[in-house]
Formats: C-alpha cells, structure tokens, sequence
C-alpha cells in the first residue's frame, strides 16, 4: 500500500528570495509524490487573506493561525495521511512560533516532511527558521525606517483616510463630496442638534460614508459621527497626524472647515461636559448578568435629575436606580427589548428567586452531580494531556541540550545559541504553567466527600439568606454591608438573568460547583469557612446597632 502523502500549499505578499506561483508549487509537489511512489489524499492551501478578529491578514508564514495550515495539522492529530509534501521548507514557517507548531505535531504524530527543492532536516529546522525570522525582522526594520523617511518629507503613508480626504500618490486630497457632509455635521452640531438627530438627517439625504472591509452593521452609526467631530482641530487647521513605531508625524493637508466653526464647537462641547457635585458609588446587585433579546449585557445607571412640565432639567430629592440596555440606535432595538427597569424591581425579582432555590436544595445538588459526573467523564482526557505536556517538556530539554552540543562545535554563534534557549525558556515556562493548571483541575477532581461539603455549604448558604431576610438595614454602612453579602449569594447561584417586553426576569439558576470547592481546598476542607464571612458580618451589623442604641439612651 502506498503512503499517504498531503500537500501544502502557501503564498503571500511577504518578500521571498525565489517565489512560485500556487499552481506551479502544487505541480512540483505532486511531481515528487510521483517519483516517490506516493498516493496525494489531499492539498491544503493559504493563498488568500483571512480573516483575525476584525482585520484581514496575509497567510505570512511568520503567522501560526493559517486556516489551510491549521487544518492539516488538526487531520494530521488524526492520522488521516503520513507525510507533508511542500515546495519549500519557508512555505511551512517562517518563525519560532509556526515551527514550533509544525514540528511538535509531525514529531508527535510520526509525520515526515518531504521537500521538492530542498532537503528537511528536523535537526537544523529550529536554525533554518530562526535564520528566516531574522531576515523578517531585518525585513521590516529596513520598511519602517523607509516609512519614516517618507513622513518626516510630509508624505503620505498608507492607513485608514479620515472621513473627507483620500490618499492620491503621496499627497492627500479633499473629496468635496465628503468634506460637504463635514461641514454639515459641525453646522448641525453648533446649531444644537443632537446625535441621534444628525444621524437621521444623514441617512434620510443618503449621504455616502467611507467605504470598508468590513460590511458595516449599520449606516452612520454614533460612533462614526463622533469620529467626524472628534478629529474637529484636525479639519479646521489641516494636519494629518500618522505615527509609526511611536513616533508621529504630522501631513500637511487642506482644512475643511473653518476655524470660526472650530471655537464654536468647543464652545458647545464644553457646555456638555457634566460635572458631578459628588461621586458616590451605588450598589446593583445583577450587574454584568443581566441582558435582553438585543443579546447585550445590561448597563446600570443612576439618575440623579429629571425634567419638569416646563422641559427644566431639576435635581431629583431620592437618586433612582436603572438598569438599561445598551443598544443606542433605535433600528438596532429589538422588539422584545423594553430598554429599562428599575433597579430595586429587578433586584427585588430575582432575590425572591434566589431565595426560592433555596428552599430546593436537591435541585441545586442535582446540578452539582451533573457538573462532578461531566469532570470524572474527563478524567481520562486529563490525564493523557498531562503526558502529552510532560513529553514535550522532555523535548524542550532534549533540544536545549542539542542546541548547547552544536555551539561547542561551532555549528552557532554565542548569539544564535542565546536566541534560541530564549525561546526554549519561553516554551518551557509556558508548558509548566499549562501543567500547574491541569493539575489544579485533576486535584479538584479528586477531592473526596465533596457531596457532604456540598450539602453542607448549602446548608450554612441557605441559614444565612434566612437571616438576611430578618435584617432591616438602617444606615447607608449597614444597607452596603447587606449588599455585599446578596451579592456574594448572587454570583455563587445565579449565571444568567433574561428580560423581556414585559420586564418578565428569567433567572438561570446554577451553583458554581468548581469555586466552591476551590474554596473548601483552600481553607482545609471546610465549607463553613466560606460561610462563617457571612455570619461574621451580620453579628458586626447587629453589634453596632446595638452600640448605637446604647449610646443613644445614656446620653
């Protein structure tokens, strides 16, 4: 049976000593299965740009996250083929980070590499890339110092263009169809009129924005207004500032608007600023758990001042408490989003439900069987990436040794070995700490009797919502100390709280099993411990009224 061979195709705009065109480095390939009496059970290929969060990338062979790369490597954990073919080793990395990727799957997995212009030898790989990241890198010096020379001349470089001018050579221009929305924007910002109500008129007139890589989710969204009006002493005295590896450098361009304009925009930027007589903090107890049919996480707000029947903005005599949502463009609101609460309700709501789970502790115990079951399922899983990890260490200590062997023998320089134990260094530390963090999850999965510490946490949980149902605060110290204690009870039970039209509150329920037996680790196996804050605080509450009362009636 012949030998199952893949090939691995790669290019990109990166400068290269000799380049080759995909169809020519797949032919070269394929020639080479040929004579080698291979059977090609597929080809991988990075030829394109690809996406990484929000920004389109080059396939550089420097980059490990190469989609073609990424994914033969993934059929190789598999065992779907036996050897790599490529034209050129640089077409499987160019740096120590993709090398290391490449070599530690092929070594793991029995992988060769078979080359059609070159020779592979695994031995000198870690140098021949080492070699090609240096000449990246030198690569790269050499365009940016270029790029500076250009700015420090006034030229342009490239970059995003600012709303209204466009790169043409080396000089950046106005584009009058964009620059007669610039002056519009600040005419309307002057006169008054709000954001929203900008971004209304724009649309409504089709005014045109900047074109992008990315399809825009909204047309003028608040943010690209703000863009217009932030970049203000930017338009009215013409600079282009652009920097580059820290530096900045300033392009002359033509103004846009003029600089009357610009004193009166800061005139009403600054009459908008708030100054806050006080800051003081407020306590919402389901911040960051909250969230609507728009899929986003509700902010809170505290609203100090309303309007009266006269539109006069009056200070309120009681602070009022909001959660809202923070969909600000009203075409983006979904229809089942009611866009606010009271604090007080929601929080009044979901305590109720908190509580309610509390009388039901074999659901939450159910749940806490579920979560063990699902962790000793894993057990085996764990136990063979710890020995995965261990071998590599093992490897990271046999090259370093193979590394030290060949600068004696003059095979590297002092500083080529310093390079690479650096990154050996790097390795390692970053495999012991994935090995610590295993570790932890396996001790916690061993941990004996932890249904009866369970129980028991639940048990001194449930006693102590009891008693804070008994408790009526009466100063804002004692109301910030019940607080904290809610709150702790929050984050242990509740994962998720859902709203709807009707501010109906979904409360999911789940006992964050994990932390709660961290917690019994740490403090020696004892979940009381955990509690015991609880009833600690609630008898310094009680001791000071007390105080407070005696102190009273003897004065």
């Amino acid at each position: 049976m012949k030998p199952r061979a893949v090939i691995y195709v790669r290019t990109s705009s990166e400068h290269q000593g000799e380049k080759s065109s995909p169809a020519e480095q797949e032919a070269d390939c394929r020639k080479l299965a040929a004579d080698q009496g291979l059977k090609i059970v597929g080809v991988y290929r990075d030829i394109e740009k690809y996406r990484v969060r929000n920004k389109l990338v080059e396939p550089s062979g420097t980059r490990s996250d190469r989609p073609g790369l990424l994914s033969m490597l993934r059929d190789a954990s598999k065992g779907e083929f036996d050897i790599i073919l490529a034209w050129r080793e640089d077409r499987l990395y160019r740096g120590m980070r993709s090398m290391l990727l490449v070599l530690e799957t092929i070594q793991e997995h029995k992988i060769q590499i078979m080359l059609a212009r070159e020779t592979f030898d695994p031995k000198i790989a870690p140098l021949r890339a080492w070699v090609a990241q240096m000449e990246l890198d030198g690569m790269k010096e050499r365009m940016t110092m270029g790029v500076k020379a250009r700015l420090k001349s006034g030229k342009a470089n490239t970059g995003q263009d600012r709303y209204g001018y466009m790169r043409v050579g080396d000089a950046i221009e106005v584009v009058e169809d964009e620059a007669f929305w610039v002056r519009q924007i600040f005419a309307w910002y002057v006169e008054g009129v709000p954001i929203l109500e900008i971004r209304k008129r724009l649309i409504a007139a089709n005014a045109p924005q900047k074109g992008s890589s990315i399809p825009r989710r909204m047309q003028w969204a608040r943010s690209s207004i703000q863009a217009v009006l932030i970049a203000a002493k930017e338009y009215a005295y013409g600079i282009k500032i652009q920097t580059r590896k820290g530096e900045s450098f300033q392009i002359p361009v033509q103004p846009i608007i003029d600089t009357v304009t610009y004193e009166r925009y800061l005139r009403v930027r600054e009459s908008k600023k708030t100054h806050p007589i006080r800051s003081i903090k407020y306590d919402y107890l389901i911040g960051g758990k909250l969230f609507c049919d728009c899929n986003y996480k509700w902010g809170a707000r505290t609203n100090k001042s309303k309007r009266n029947r006269k539109g006069e903005l009056i200070r309120r005599k009681t602070p009022v408490r909001v959660y809202y949502c923070g969909q600000s463009h009203k075409d983006q609101v979904s229809p089942n989003c009611p866009r606010h609460i009271g604090a007080k309700k929601a929080e009044d709501i979901v305590w109720q439900k908190v509580c309610a789970a509390m009388d039901k502790p074999d659901y939450l115990l159910g749940q806490a069987r579920q979560i063990v079951n699902q962790i000793r399922e894993s057990q085996g899983t764990l136990e063979q990436d710890r020995i995965r990890i261990e071998n590599q260490l093992e490897a990271v200590l046999t090259e370093r040794q193979w590394v030290i062997t060949q600068a004696r023998k003059g095979a590297f320089t002092t500083n080529d070995m310093e390079y690479q134990l650096s990154q050996l260094t790097f390795q390692e530390v970053t495999l012991k700490q994935e090995l610590a963090t295993l570790g932890e999850t396996i001790n916690i999965n061993a941990l004996n009797n932890w249904e009866e510490n369970v129980v028991e946490f639940l048990a001194d949980l449930r006693a102590g919502v009891e008693e804070l149902k008994l408790v009526a605060p009466q100063t804002p110290e004692e109301q910030h100390d019940i607080f904290v204690l809610k709150k702790r009870v929050v984050d242990t039970l509740v994962e998720r709280v859902d709203i709807d039209i009707d501010r109906n509150l979904f409360v999911q329920i789940r006992l964050n099993l994990l932390d709660i037996l961290r917690k019994d680790a740490e403090s020696g196996g004892s979940t009381a411990g955990v509690q015991n804050f609880e009833v600690g605080t609630y008898t310094r509450i009680q001791s000071a009224r007390a105080h407070r009362r005696r102190f009273a009636s003897s004065s």
